[in-house]
């Protein structure tokens, strides 16, 4: 399945593979961060609960960034996903500025 991610300047897709329990995130036009920053990657529970499904950071060289989700848990227990600026290394919890939230 494909979801497709609008939120400000931000564009792109969230391919989902609840089969294989597979996930990965295209998108384009994040906002530039700090060194000491991180974009993170939160799986989202029915109760709003937040897991991390990774860190990344956009490489300059290329137009768009595209990221696996990780997960221990099955995709299937999860309604959305979204996105924050945390500090390098990530948080355990959201802290930071939400870029997207796309549900499923």
């Amino acid at each position: 399945q494909s979801f497709p991610i609008q939120q400000d300047n931000v564009t792109g897709s969230l391919l989902l593979d609840t089969e294989y329990n597979n996930a990965v995130l295209i998108l384009r036009g994040l906002p530039a961060i700090r060194d000491d920053e991180t974009y993170q990657v939160w799986l989202i529970a029915p109760d709003g609960t937040r897991t991390s499904a990774g860190l990344l950071r956009p490489q300059p060289d290329l137009p768009f960034v595209s990221a696996p989700l990780s997960s221990t848990q099955d995709l299937v227990n999860f309604v959305g996903v979204g996105m924050t600026i945390e500090p390098a290394g990530g948080s355990d919890s959201p802290t930071g500025l939400h870029i997207f939230r796309v549900d499923f």
